[in-house]
């Protein structure tokens, strides 16, 4: 006997307690059929009280189980064997035996009739018998605030309360939508919505509604990726506001030390930038292993300044384009090299571009410094040997990443003012790349230390 098959066939109602007894006795006390006959009957009633019976106890063990997942794409699972669901990315679900908790997202739902299921919503309850319909779990709007209390809300960007709703749309079969306020019953063809204001049934209209407010608010992971976005927005503000105070303090250190090694020995002013550094200066740098580079400003598309920028830096309007392309060239280098340093620091190629190379460099050394320490100190060391021309360069398995990052940044202004050469001239070019009113930036990372012996 194929018992699934009698199973779906079969309405599984449990039988009445004394249903076997009363057919067999109704079969014995049957006398006019023929003795073998009788036997067949009495067989027969036998068997049907005992599929019966099977088919109900296997129902009651059919039972979920319990588990959880949580969608980062689409995903089909099997519930127990009742039920089949098909989440979207996003969805969250938990369930354990008969209750099913979908907090937020969107489920398509198989169940086949049997025993109790529910689906329990932030919004309400979603009770079946055997069906197929889908669940959508958000926020909106809520109209009338007093009507919900406050603690029950969360509370949008512009003040607006937030309340959990769900929508509910019917394929086959029934189910009834359960609230503090009163329930309502759906048929297949049929919509309703669980929220803030009781469980509804909607019109083809309110449905439309009630789908374009689920999708104005995003949730799960959309949302995540919003607030991510959104808080790397104000740490690069915020950076570049640290960076600018440290670029104005460091000028004027510069200017308080050239005063000051004046009037102690009288000797003359650096004729170069501060940050137009010679072996000689990296040989100082290197005792400690600091790090200092200026470089142009990270211009995907390109600098094109103003007249009156154009007159500040003492160039022809047809010098702009050379500039330009400059600045453009000196981006693509320096991020092809920056960019998958940083999207290894943080996993993330996505948030590697929105943070860009100025974050980026933070974000690298500060990741590998918890990371390994010592390594990181002594890539800096490094960079500032080779510069000075104390070592050769590391290559192959022996180059440390933060060694690419700083060597990458402190060669970046030369090499765009090898770039600046090609069309003004090597003159022009140094005087340009290290111009006051030129568009440029510069760090100082202070070193690890001398190396202990």
């Amino acid at each position: 006997m194929d018992l699934r098959r009698l199973e779906d066939a079969w309405p599984v109602d449990e039988p009445p307690r004394d249903f076997a007894e009363r057919v067999t006795a109704r079969a014995l006390a049957e006398r006019r059929p023929a003795p073998r006959r009788r036997a067949r009957i009495w067989l027969a009633a036998v068997a049907v009280a005992a599929a019966a019976a099977l088919v109900f106890a296997l129902s009651s063990e059919r039972g979920m189980g319990s588990g959880g997942h949580e969608a980062l794409a689409r995903t089909e699972l099997s519930l127990g064997a009742r039920a089949r669901v098909v989440l979207e990315a996003g969805a969250k679900l938990r369930w354990s035996d008969d209750v099913v908790t979908q907090s937020e997202g969107e489920i398509f739902y198989r169940v086949e009739p049997g025993a109790r299921f529910v689906v329990k919503t932030p919004a309400g309850d979603v009770s079946v018998l055997g069906t197929c319909f889908r669940v959508r779990v958000g926020t909106a709007t809520a109209k009338g605030d007093g009507e919900v209390k406050r603690r029950e809300l969360g509370m949008a960007a512009g003040g607006a309360a937030l309340a959990a709703l769900a929508v509910i749309t019917v394929y086959e079969g029934k189910v009834q939508l359960s609230h503090a306020s009163g329930r309502v019953t759906l048929a297949a063809g049929e919509a309703g919505k669980l929220g803030p204001d009781g469980a509804k049934k909607l019109d083809p209209t309110e449905l439309a509604s009630a789908e374009k407010s689920l999708e104005e608010r995003p949730s799960g992971l959309a949302q995540a990726n919003e607030n991510l976005a959104s808080d790397i927005a104000d740490l690069n503000r915020r950076l570049k506001s640290v960076e600018k105070e440290k670029g104005k303090l460091e000028s004027e250190l510069a200017d308080a030390e050239r005063a000051l090694a004046l009037r102690a020995d009288g000797g003359k002013p650096r004729s170069r930038h501060e940050f137009d550094l010679d072996q000689d200066d990296w040989t100082e740098l290197a005792k400690d292993g600091t790090i200092k580079y200026r470089h142009p400003c990270f211009k995907p598309n390109g600098w094109n300044p103003d007249a009156e920028k154009i007159a500040e830096l003492g160039i022809a309007p047809d010098d702009v384009p050379a500039i330009d392309a400059a600045y453009k060239r000196s981006y693509e280098r320096t991020w092809k090299s920056i960019r998958p340093l940083c999207a290894k620091a943080i996993g993330n190629p996505e948030v590697a571009d929105v943070l860009g190379p100025d974050t980026c460099t933070h974000v690298v050394v500060d990741t590998l410094r918890r990371q390994d320490g010592s390594g990181v100190s002594e890539a800096m060391r490094q960079v500032a040997e080779v510069r000075a021309g104390q070592r050769p360069a590391p290559s192959g398995k022996d180059v440390h990443p933060v060694y690419e990052l700083f060597w990458t940044l402190t060669g970046a202004m030369s090499a765009f003012e090898t770039d600046l050469a090609e069309s003004l001239g090597p003159e022009e070019a140094k005087r340009l790349a290290y111009s006051k009113n030129l568009c440029a930036g510069h760090s100082t990372f202070g070193g690890p230390g001398p190396r202990s012996k």
